[in-house]
């Protein structure tokens, strides 16, 4: 294990515990993850440690009826399994969404919406797959609806599936397994797609203050 893990200091759990999430409605579990995420960031783990620290320190951001449903069922393990989800370094995208669905398949009372499954498993994959993700949605997963993220998680995931197992061991290299050069040119495909999206806005902007300067009351 990790000596920044095993040696994980007290102060932790307790910062964590300073940001718990209740499950009251004026609540946000997103923005509950996120933070968790961020805390748990400061530690500076990856990979099998990474989602070991995640499973240590969760039920320290829990408090009333949210760590209730943690504990109400057997399934607490792999509630908290699913909710800090990480995708190994080494891991491609199929196995690490295999692996996430099956979570999801042994603990069918977990209770977590489609919208925060996708959010959870995109939270917790590799950096570079999130930027191939992004890129191919045009833009950030997270400003699709839960059925179009999944529809393309499950494509890739697909291609990347035949890709690992269609060559040699000692070719294999998958999909989102990404070189240097392959990272910046889906960084550059997506800085692209974001310019474009801009550069139409501007052209509307003329359009927009004409209307604007008809519809104003005279003076």
């Amino acid at each position: 294990m990790n000596g920044r893990l095993a040696e994980m200091k007290p102060a932790l759990p307790q910062l964590i515990s300073f940001h718990q999430f209740s499950g009251l409605d004026h609540e946000d579990s997103h923005t509950h993850l996120y933070t968790f995420y961020e805390l748990c960031g400061l530690v500076g783990v990856s990979g099998v440690d990474e989602e070991a620290l995640f499973m240590r320190l969760f039920p320290f951001s829990l408090n009333g009826k949210a760590k209730a449903w943690l504990h109400s069922s057997k399934n607490t393990e792999t509630r908290i399994a699913i909710t800090t989800f990480a995708q190994g370094v080494d891991d491609p995208l199929c196995e690490a969404w295999e692996r996430y669905k099956s979570l999801l398949r042994r603990c069918p009372n977990h209770g977590f919406e489609v919208e925060l499954q996708v959010q959870t498993f995109y939270n917790g994959l590799q950096p570079q797959t999130k930027m191939i993700l992004d890129t191919s949605f045009g833009g950030s997963v997270m400003f699709r609806t839960a059925e179009e993220a999944i529809t393309i998680i499950e494509s890739m995931a697909s291609t990347n599936f035949r890709s690992q197992h269609g060559r040699s061991s000692s070719h294999k290299r998958g999909v989102l397994e990404l070189s240097t050069q392959d990272a910046v040119l889906a960084q550059n495909k997506l800085l692209s797609q974001q310019i474009e999206a801009l550069n139409q806005q501007m052209a509307k902007l003329p359009q927009q203050l004409q209307a604007m300067q008809a519809n104003a009351p005279p003076t």
